[in-house]
């Protein structure tokens, strides 16, 4: 089978309710024998069965396995994007400090890795479809967004505050992902998490000084 973005894109959405209801359970499904199974181990026919559907049923919306993952990966994405949402108005509304701001944008990346099977296959295996590629985007985009406008406020942004907070996102994305690989569970974890948010902070701490030290040399000038 040709693993392309083409072919692993869902087939349709589901119009009334009760297909809905199926999709979710194929999907729920797929979900559990990925994270039991593997990629290798897991086939549309095996989904079909226990999610207790027919397989021409599936087929009518994922025409193959790599579609199954195309849909997982978009519904963690769109759930991801629901936690980071309500915790980014948050923010916003509490003007925290540069720490503060660096913790939760850890913890909840933290929140919505771990280390199961399917976690990994949805971001090794899952065919980039550009629905996938665009909703991905979508999501690292307001997240940069916001840490944008905090290293703003905070001094922290230097002259390019957008670009700061895309390295800033992407490092603590990357960063995130090892400590949960290495450290799946423990103290051992909640050290590297305390680690990476006094190393985010630490390099950060040049920038704000200069920015403070060349804001009070603006203030002592006259007039």
């Amino acid at each position: 089978m040709s693993r392309t973005a083409r072919s692993a894109a869902p087939r349709k959405a589901p119009a009334q309710r009760r297909s809905a209801e199926t999709v979710e359970r194929i999907l729920d499904t797929a979900a559990r024998l990925f994270d039991e199974r593997g990629y290798h181990g897991t086939t549309t026919n095996r989904v079909a069965e226990e999610a207790g559907v027919s397989v021409g049923s599936l087929y009518q919306y994922f025409p193959n396995k790599d579609s199954l993952l195309v849909a997982l990966a978009q519904r963690h994405l769109a759930e991801t994007a629901e936690a980071f949402g309500g915790r980014l108005v948050e923010l916003a509304a509490a003007a925290p400090s540069l720490a503060e701001v660096t913790r939760s944008l850890i913890e909840l990346t933290l929140e919505r890795n771990d280390t199961s099977q399917l976690h990994a296959l949805l971001f090794t295996d899952a065919p980039r479809t550009p629905e996938l590629v665009a909703q991905f985007e979508a999501l690292t985009g307001a997240i940069v967004a916001e840490v944008a406008g905090h290293l703003r406020r905070t001094g922290a942004g230097g002259d390019d505050p957008e670009r700061r907070a895309a390295l800033l996102v992407a490092s603590v994305d990357a960063a995130v992902h090892d400590v949960v690989r290495r450290y799946p569970v423990g103290d051992a974890r909640r050290a590297a998490v305390d680690d990476l948010a006094d190393w985010v902070l630490h390099g950060l701490a040049p920038r704000i000084r200069s920015t403070a030290a060349a804001q009070s040399e603006r203030r002592k000038r006259p007039g």
